[in-house]
């Protein structure tokens, strides 16, 4: 018996013709939560200590992009460097942010993905209660980060699809695909990470219907649809050659012909039955033409080729078989 499952993960594109997924990517550059209020110390004999504190970093950067910053100053345990938005004077509640401690005067942090003006900070932390304090700030302008798609027009349901792509590349960015018009970054059909190479490579969905393949920046503050290109998919045809009838128990041949998308199978069903699970017998169409079955019980059954693609299982065709 089979079981179900799911297939899962800016304008100006260049077009030329476009795990199980959970509900969105795996989020690797969300912003940890807030440092501690007192970070404990590397050594409880040192107490922390109040002094001047310097940063440099570059004055702008790309939504995404990884940020060099190099910093002086007391280096207590729970002294960190953060990025928030420009003028926000609260020690709490920041973008995103990296301890001092054991980094050799640099660390590195994460832009944004949303264009603006942000501050870079040195933020002191004496722990034992004491309040933070915001020693030196660095102004950063972030710019946004460009991205392009080159990939089919149309496309069969199931069909393995290239995708080229240039963009930042940065840790967690995808290209994805989704229902045209949809603007959230999550609920994707299928999706690829840009770090699994260029092109991405990703299926078609199981349905019929316009679509849009995207580069999608993940970074603090959340993603960016940074690229987007459309994409019609249309049904395959599948055929089916059986005989009209079988003896109990006993095997038959089925010719096929079919897309052979991955997972792609010829089943058998009781007459009438839609699902694409709790068959009787399959076989899958990575078996040459013709594949076997085996009648069950005497009735009335149907013979089915089932798509496997994104977004769920689909019958593409179908015939009738007497069991006697």
């Amino acid at each position: 018996m089979r079981s179900s499952f799911v297939v899962v993960a800016v304008v100006g594109v260049m077009l030329t013709a476009c795990t199980p997924k959970k509900e969105a990517p795996a989020d690797p550059a969300a912003a940890p939560a807030t440092p501690a209020t007192s970070a404990p110390a590397a050594d409880p004999n040192a107490p922390a200590k109040d002094g001047e504190a310097s940063i440099t970093s570059p004055p702008t950067a790309v939504s995404g992009a990884s940020i060099n910053v190099t910093w002086t100053g007391p280096g207590n345990q729970g002294d960190y460097i953060d990025l928030v938005p420009r003028g926000f004077t609260n020690t709490s509640g920041e973008i995103t942010y990296a301890y001092v401690r054991q980094t050799n005067g640099a660390v590195s942090l994460r832009a944004p993905t949303a264009p603006g003006d942000y501050d870079v900070r040195y933020v002191l932390d004496m722990g034992n209660n004491s309040p933070r304090a915001v020693k030196t700030v660095a102004p950063l302008t972030i710019t946004a980060a460009t991205a392009t798609l080159q990939g089919p027009a149309t496309a069969e349901a199931g069909q393995a699809l290239e995708v080229q792509w240039t963009g930042p590349n940065g840790k967690g960015d995808y290209v994805d695909l989704v229902k045209a018009g949809v603007t959230a970054t999550s609920g994707e059909i299928t999706y690829a990470y840009t770090s699994a190479g260029n092109p991405a490579k990703i299926e078609a969905p199981s349905t019929a219907g316009d679509y849009e393949i995207r580069y999608v920046l993940e970074g603090p503050g959340g993603r960016v649809i940074s690229a987007k290109s459309p994409l019609k998919v249309t049904t395959p045809k599948a055929t089916l050659n059986a005989p009209d009838t079988a003896a109990k128990g006993k095997a038959f041949k089925v010719e096929w012909t079919g897309p052979k998308s991955s997972g792609d199978y010829v089943d058998l069903v009781h007459k009438g039955n839609t699902a694409t699970s709790g068959e009787s017998d399959y076989f899958y169409t990575t078996t040459a033409s013709p594949g076997e079955l085996t009648a069950p019980e005497a009735g009335e059954w149907e013979i089915r080729y089932v798509l496997e693609a994104p977004g769920g299982r689909a019958i593409l065709a179908s015939r009738a078989l007497s069991v006697r």
